[in-house]
């Protein structure tokens, strides 16, 4: 008998090529750009805003085998193709400003792509818009969660959303709200062209609604989308921030970078959407360095069907994280409220700003953040960890231009630690436990009032799945 044996290990399949993991040659993450200008029907509030993206340092990506010498580059791409500005070498961060109504891409090439990392920064001083939105770019997704907003006849939010991709892209929006999904919302449908975006006014698909959760979900392509929440309080400014995509609903969420203020427990609020059919009852827990505590007003909150609570937070001031577990999946997200100080001032009129904290998916493998020039020297930077149940080491590499630290830790289970950055420009975070959430808080007082921004860490694009083919002779 004349035949052929092939052999084969356990986990493979005998005549089959067989799927590798190889890292990413090139990655793109969408930032943007003006939020607050485009809206029809809304007064335009233009910022000075600067993107900032940088490669990842190579002691960010041990294990990885990347490249020490870079090839390929990092670039700053208007959305007709024009390189506003580029860098071929780590440990440089490559800066743009960005104007009109558009959108900005940062991109990776070669060896600098595995681990890119951007963000832009929207400032503005000395009226009633002022704040500081410092929001990182992303990756592209069919499905967005965004919690943020409120309540009051000076508070505006935009819904921005970007289709970076060469078609057309059709765009859901769903709003829920304190009574349940807010009526014929769901019929706000758009069709956004290609490599261009589209600004919604939230007011108008949901007017004086207390405390808004907004789905966008995209068919046919991928889109970004951040909830532009501006708040002003009769003539006093409250601040401007971000609000960008929490964790799809799930039955255990971990939300970091919950840094309240000192002597202020009002200010910090826990908001929970259940975009389900069924109440949902969850426990909320508080994470420190010292592990997990239960107060009392956690224990139990109920959610009705479709609906959003809001639930004000009595915390110590500093870092801590809460873990949300419920009996039907939910999504969260945490406003943390800065008010300027002082005596003499009277509470109505204190300035303030405030930042809104999602609940976050675990990092796989590593994940990064790099401010832009235009935020102060002198802020207060801080990384925020918090770790799940399972816990796991972490490497953090932070630095400012070519100068870096390398800093390592074990986050014990259900705990949450804060790390001072001092004056440090960008921040990677790496890890093997795949149960680790980031954020970076940015605080600072310019004259007398307070500005204040809390900006996720997300996986970094580092590796996709190489499919070999072999042709088959007939």
């Amino acid at each position: 008998i004349d035949d052929t044996v092939e052999l084969a290990r356990p986990n493979e399949r005998t005549g089959v090529p067989q799927a590798s993991e190889m890292l990413v040659e090139s990655a793109a993450l969408v930032c943007p750009g003006q939020q607050r200008v485009g809206v029809p029907g809304m007064r335009d509030v233009p910022g000075a805003v600067q993107v900032a993206a940088s490669g990842a340092p190579v002691d960010a990506l041990t294990g990885l085998g990347a490249e020490a010498a870079p090839s390929g580059a990092v670039s700053l791409v208007e959305p007709d193709g024009r390189v506003q500005a580029s860098v071929a070498r780590r440990f440089e961060s490559v800066s743009a400003k960005a104007t009109g109504v558009g959108f900005m891409l940062a991109t990776g090439e070669g060896s600098l792509a595995p681990g890119l990392a951007a963000a832009q920064s929207w400032w503005h001083t000395g009226d009633d818009d002022r704040g500081l939105a410092v929001t990182a770019c992303q990756e592209p997704e069919s499905d967005v969660w965004l919690l943020g907003g409120g309540a009051g006849p000076s508070r505006t939010e935009r819904v921005v959303v970007v289709n970076p991709g060469a078609n057309a892209v059709s765009v859901r929006v769903e709003v829920y709200g304190a009574e349940g999904p807010v009526p014929d919302s769901d019929r706000a449908a758009l069709s956004v062209p290609p490599r261009s975006r589209v600004s919604l006014s939230l007011d108008a698909l949901a007017p004086d609604e207390l405390r808004p959760a907004v789905h966008v979900v995209a068919t046919g392509g991928v889109v970004t989308a951040v909830l532009n929440d501006a708040w002003i309080d009769g003539a006093t400014a409250r601040g401007v921030e971000d609000a960008t995509g929490s964790a799809a609903p799930a039955r255990d969420l971990l939300v970091p970078a919950v840094d309240a203020a000192p002597g202020a427990p009002e200010a910090t609020v826990l908001r929970i959407l259940n975009p389900g059919a069924v109440e949902a009852l969850v426990r909320a827990t508080v994470l420190t360095a010292d592990g997990a505590r239960q107060p009392a007003e956690l224990r139990a909150v109920r959610v009705g069907a479709g609906a959003t609570v809001d639930v004000p937070l009595t915390l110590a001031g500093g870092g801590a994280a809460l873990r949300l577990t419920s009996d039907q999946p939910v999504t969260a997200a945490v406003l943390v409220d800065r008010r300027q100080g002082g005596e003499g001032v009277e509470e109505a009129l204190r300035e303030g700003d405030f930042g809104w904290a999602p609940a976050l998916p675990s990092i796989d493998r590593m994940g990064g953040v790099v401010l832009p020039a235009q935020v102060p020297q002198g802020a207060k930077r801080t990384l925020h960890l918090a770790a799940g149940t399972a816990g796991g080491d972490v490497t953090v590499v932070l630095g400012a231009g070519q100068t870096q630290r390398r800093v390592t830790s074990t986050l014990e289970p259900l705990t949450s630690i804060a790390v001072p950055l001092g004056d440090a420009d960008w921040v990677w975070v790496s890890t093997a436990s795949r149960d680790i959430r980031a954020a970076v808080t940015v605080e600072l007082i310019h004259q007398r009032a307070p500005y204040y921004s809390i900006v996720p860490l997300r996986s970094a694009p580092t590796t996709e799945t190489s499919v070999p083919v072999r042709q088959v002779a007939r």
